[in-house]
């Protein structure tokens, strides 16, 4: 990996998360996939903390995650495409959690090739 890699993965990692501010306590948070290009067919997202309880779908979207560690995968589909979003249930909503876009896919099925612009927003 070049230096100007190494730097566009860091950035792209720090703008794919957001200040989920330093409430303590169980909670859930929304995330949404922020795509530059509109409706998306699904995306594979890896959330980055400790105290994730749980991932559940929201609107039309499904959702299949597994954890191990501190890393929970999750790939999201909607199938008719659309905005991708889902429920993450935290044990600690003032633990940091950081949402890293791995892969995205139109409706079409075909992957993106370039995933600097995306962006996971977590809201309370």
């Amino acid at each position: 990996m070049t230096v100007r890699g190494a730097i566009l993965f860091v950035a792209s990692i720090l703008a794919g998360c957001t200040d989920v501010g330093p409430r303590r306590g169980p909670g859930t948070l929304q995330a949404t996939l922020d795509s530059p290009n509109g409706p998306e067919g699904a995306a594979v997202l890896v959330l980055v903390g400790e105290g994730v309880l749980g991932v559940s779908p929201l609107g039309e979207s499904d959702v299949h995650s597994i954890t191990v560690g501190e890393a929970t995968r999750v790939v999201v589909i909607n199938q008719a495409g659309g905005t991708l979003s889902f429920e993450v249930t935290m044990a600690d909503l003032a633990r940091p959690l950081v949402a890293l876009v791995h892969e995205v896919a139109g409706p079409d099925d075909e992957l993106r090739s370039d995933l600097s612009a995306y962006r996971v927003e977590l809201q309370r």
